[in-house]
């Protein structure tokens, strides 16, 4: 497996094809990768403000951990 390397693209860090591809294909360790590369994303996405309080909705971050993962297996190459 190769390791992923920032790939800037205007401005954003991509994951490159060959990996989404050995994703899709099962690669565990390729999936983990991509749940780390989006966690701060979905964490930010999962946090709700209360109040002026602020806590991460796990529920919430565990769906959306789900929902990358479904949708990575069956993205169209």
């Amino acid at each position: 497996m190769k390791r992923a390397t920032s790939t800037p693209a205007k401005g954003r860090n991509l994951i490159p094809f060959h990996l989404i591809e050995e994703a899709r294909n099962g690669d565990v360790e390729v999936i983990t990768l991509i749940l780390r590369h989006y966690d701060s994303y979905i964490r930010r996405l999962a946090t709700v403000n209360v109040r002026e309080t602020s806590y991460l909705n796990i529920d919430l971050y565990e769906r959306l951990k789900t929902r990358l993962i479904h949708e990575t297996l069956k993205f169209q190459l």
